[in-house]
């Protein structure tokens, strides 16, 4: 295994850390990037962690800050904050290509690396394979009873005080006007016909897919059948695979975090070339 420093891109303005295996190459490169802000890196080194445990599975891997982020400059403005990163991707991808016999490529991405992917995808047809972790979540009539359960179980007398004083307040907004909160998402939650449109997208152009839910994502998808219950009428998109990993918070903060979603993305891409 060896580990070289990159720069790429139309101006050379992006910055990665291409990690190689030490013998025969797969065909399949793995592309892994920020967690929102998070340098290359990763949350706690995960990213570092993981690329080296795939380069000794004989895959080429680039880990790269994606525009304005990490080591990386920013961009020219041009591109919206989604088309941008796409571009990144693509920029990312091109590079590998000339560097090495790579022909396809896959993505684990963590939050905003899972949308990204998914966006990146849609658009170009190199990126076969993607390991997706707590991107959109739709919560099923059985999620918030899952969730009171464990509240209840946790602080019985605490939590029915915190539901009475949350009635209150409720009741106290609905009789006076106060100022709405706007929120700023670059990728704002889309309705569940249109993320499921978006999957099916995927499906339809035979992209390998791997959902995971952290157990940090507990307020809004909890319990293992959630993503097959909210998605039961949209056919194929129901079929999804996707783990839930309750044990495991949203940065992989402990190790056995870190080593349980190495082990989910090493089990994902072992079958590929």
């Amino acid at each position: 295994m060896n580990e070289h420093i990159l720069t790429f891109g139309r101006s050379s303005h992006l910055v990665g850390t291409l990690t190689r295996p030490s013998g025969t190459a797969r065909s399949t490169g793995i592309l892994l990037l920020n967690a929102g802000v998070v340098h290359r890196m990763g949350p706690h080194r995960i990213n570092v962690k993981l690329a080296r445990r795939l380069a000794e599975q004989g895959f080429t891997v680039l880990r790269l800050d994606l525009s304005g982020q990490g080591d990386s400059e920013a961009s020219d403005g041009t591109l919206s904050f989604e088309k941008q990163a796409v571009a990144d991707l693509q920029a990312a991808m091109n590079h590998l290509q000339r560097l090495t016999q790579i022909d396809s490529f896959a993505l684990a991405g963590i939050c905003s690396g899972a949308h990204h992917g998914l966006a990146a995808a849609q658009q170009d047809d190199r990126l076969k394979s993607l390991w997706l972790m707590d991107t959109h979540a739709y919560p099923t009539a059985k999620t918030p009873w899952v969730r009171a359960r464990k509240q209840l179980h946790l602080d019985f007398g605490g939590t029915l005080a915190r539901w009475s004083a949350k009635v209150l307040r409720i009741i106290k907004s609905q009789t006076s006007a106060g100022p709405r909160l706007l929120v700023d998402n670059p990728y704002p939650q889309p309705s569940k016909a249109e993320f499921a449109h978006t999957i099916q997208t995927l499906l339809d152009k035979q992209v390998r897919l791997q959902l995971v839910y952290s157990g940090g994502m507990f307020w809004q998808y909890n319990h293992p059948s959630q993503w097959r219950d909210a998605f039961r009428e949209f056919g194929a998109v129901a079929q999804t695979p996707c783990d839930l990993l309750s044990d495991v918070d949203h940065t992989a903060s402990t190790l056995h975090a870190q080593q349980r979603l190495m082990d989910s993305v090493l089990q994902f891409v072992a079958p590929l070339p």
